[in-house]
């Protein structure tokens, strides 16, 4: 059972929030380079079609027996119109129209490689904002402290119960803070105007929740396959068997018919000729080994490929237990001590400056504690973010 993050702050959801799957979804929608490769995808029907045509026929006017001897007493002139066609024999167009449905399959298959980066970049821009967020509560939370002992040195120095040191060196802490809350502020305004770039859209606010995810691996397994990094690989493996087979088509591709019609001062007649290729250099054989080589190197990028994204997938799962755990244990474990601790100075607390220190010290460390909580939270969700994309949103 999923687990809400954070027990000690409560994750109001914004009423006019957008949740990270509606970034998502307007982001593949707007984005310019991803319209661009779908734009790109429809020419590629456009050469399938192509692929299927025969060669345009060719058409050539003839003059011949034009004499070059003006003494010449028989003049023969011949004037003629030749139509030839090539005309397709074996599986040549076939091949061709299959290589040109792998082409655009390819370029669908890239397309969808980026989609899924860019969804898993953006859930770690948006799971980011929502950790970096709460931490600036906490931290809030942890300035409001130091003003409070900062009040406090300055009227128990007014009866010469603190010296002067402590209230600098408290002032200093304060700053110190103020630089953090700052930069933390600049990182979430960044991460904010990173959504705007990709999504197209001025984003606010994120309504979702930081919940620790029920993880299944089988599922991850089962979708790892079916990544469009190894699906590529794949088509580029079947591409390259019918280039190979597709040279060898060439060597009898197809035959070439002409008929020619010709007329002198005496008759006119008519030719038909018919012409194949010889495949006598063997230039096909060489294009097609180099095609058969390919195939090879391409399985073994396969073959690695599959084992690489598996490794990975396993290092982001291992990762995500580690961080599930040390999170499980500050935030169940040792905060709730602190709480307890804590408790216990608030109801006893005297008005001398060594408990009412005690206490603000005790407030610190749990907040201090929460932080950590707070950085293991920050590891899980970027690791779970990265498994998006390697797992092929299996994780989800």
């Amino acid at each position: 059972m999923k687990k809400v993050v954070f027990t000690s702050l409560i994750f109001a959801s914004y009423l006019f929030g957008t949740s990270i799957e509606d970034i998502v979804q307007k982001s593949l929608q707007n984005n310019f380079d991803i319209k661009s490769l779908e734009n790109s995808i429809e020419i590629a029907n456009f050469q399938i079609k192509q692929a299927k045509n025969w060669e345009n026929p060719m058409i050539s006017f003839k003059v011949n027996d034009i004499m070059l001897n003006k003494n010449y007493l028989n003049n023969q002139k011949e004037y003629g119109i030749e139509l030839s066609q090539a005309i397709p024999i074996g599986k040549r167009l076939e091949l061709e129209e299959s290589i040109a449905k792998k082409d655009k399959l390819l370029q669908e298959q890239t397309l969808q490689d980026i989609k899924l980066e860019f969804e898993s970049k953006i859930y770690l821009y948006s799971y980011t904002i929502l950790i970096l967020e709460n931490r600036l509560k906490l931290l809030n939370e942890y300035q409001k402290n130091l003003n409070r002992l900062e009040e406090l040195y300055t009227k128990l120095y007014s009866y010469d119960k603190v010296s002067l040191n402590e209230i600098l060196n408290t002032q200093i802490s304060k700053y110190d803070l103020q630089m953090k809350i700052n930069e933390l502020q600049i990182a979430k305004d960044n991460l904010y105007l990173s959504l705007e770039q990709i999504s197209y859209e001025k984003i606010d606010k994120i309504d979702d929740s930081l919940v620790l995810k029920d993880i299944n691996r089988q599922q991850i397994e089962e979708q790892l396959i079916f990544h469009p990094k190894i699906q590529t690989l794949q088509t580029t493996s079947q591409k390259y068997k019918d280039t190979a087979q597709l040279e060898d088509a060439k060597k009898f591709s197809s035959i070439t018919l002409a008929l020619e019609y010709m007329q002198n001062k005496e008759q006119d007649y008519a030719n038909i000729t018919m012409s194949m290729p010889l495949p006598i250099y063997n230039t096909e054989n060489i294009n097609k080994l180099k095609a058969n080589l390919n195939t090879n190197e391409t399985n073994n990028k396969l073959d690695s490929q599959i084992h690489n994204l598996r490794l990975q997938t396993k290092i982001y799962l291992n990762n995500l237990e580690q961080y599930k755990t040390n999170y499980k244990i500050l935030q169940e474990k040792i905060v709730p001590i602190k709480q307890k601790i804590q408790k216990v100075l608030e109801e006893f607390v005297g008005f001398d400056k060594e408990s009412l220190k005690e206490n603000l010290n005790s407030l610190n460390e749990l907040i201090d504690y929460e932080m950590k909580a707070s950085e293991q939270l920050e590891k899980y969700f970027e690791n779970y973010s990265e498994l998006i994309y390697y797992s092929n949103k299996g994780v989800k």
